[in-house]
């Protein structure tokens, strides 16, 4: 086997809304942290690939067929393994409740009236995402746009109102070095987990987040998503643990 590489960046933005489906009273709950599918959602902005709208538009006028199965941003990079390590406070940022008016007539449902819209935002987040070399065609293209610093699209934080900030982009080399008994320093899925102690006040995130996307109804397929500072001492999938720059990283 040939040596595994990665692309690592930086990335933050002041503000991020990753949104849940549910809605309860007008309030729009995030994600606690940018999860996969809306990160391929952005690497699909700087690529200049198709997003759901082109989707719909594709399904009204052909009928709905394989080539429009998926957005064309998922359908290219849904195969793209990628690794999360979040720097917030034990896997978490600080949330603050937006709150907006909107007095469109469609919105309100009556003319003159006014919506009050209420999301719930991150603050500050920043996380650093490593994308595993598959040496396909479109990740060395992707790869290229993020070392240049081109994009076709902005990229955005789950909306438009949140810029995404990419930064310190480099190569890293990966190595299949972990060990039971050892921290994962990224997101990783709970399946098959057995925790231990840590020698520090333990902490432990957890939330279940997209990790990919259904075929049939586009809606997300979720798992329990963890991040700690305790040892694992078993997880099921234990081939998809490297190592790289002094830390253990999940790619999923």
């Amino acid at each position: 086997m040939g040596i595994l590489r990665a692309l690592a960046f930086e990335l933050r933005g002041r503000t991020a809304f990753f949104k849940k489906p549910d809605v309860n009273a007008n309030i729009y709950f995030t994600y606690s942290h940018i999860h996969k599918i809306a990160l391929l959602g952005m690497l699909g902005a700087i690529l200049g690939l198709k997003g759901y709208e082109a989707q719909s538009r594709d399904i009204k006028a052909n009928g709905d067929n394989e080539a429009n199965r998926y957005p064309e941003f998922y359908e290219k990079l849904k195969d793209l393994k990628v690794s999360i390590v979040p720097h917030g406070d034990r896997g978490y940022f600080s949330k603050k409740i937006q709150v907006f008016n909107n007095s469109v007539g469609y919105a309100s449902f009556e003319q003159g009236q006014n919506l009050i819209i209420k999301e719930q935002w991150l603050e500050n987040p920043h996380w650093t995402v490593y994308l595993l070399d598959d040496g396909t065609e479109i990740c060395m293209e992707l790869f290229n746009r993020l070392k240049s610093h081109q994009s076709v699209y902005l990229p955005y934080l789950g909306k438009n109102d949140h810029p995404a900030s990419i930064t310190k982009v480099r190569e890293v080399e990966l190595e299949n070095a972990w060990a039971p008994g050892s921290c994962i320093d990224s997101l990783f899925c709970s399946k098959g987990v057995d925790l231990g102690r840590s020698r520090t006040e333990p902490y432990l995130y957890q939330e279940f987040l997209p990790i990919k996307m259904d075929d049939i109804l586009n809606s997300y397929v979720f798992e329990q998503m963890f991040f700690t500072n305790q040892v694992v001492n078993k997880i099921q999938n234990s081939n998809v643990i490297y190592c790289a720059e002094e830390k253990n990283l999940f790619f999923f």
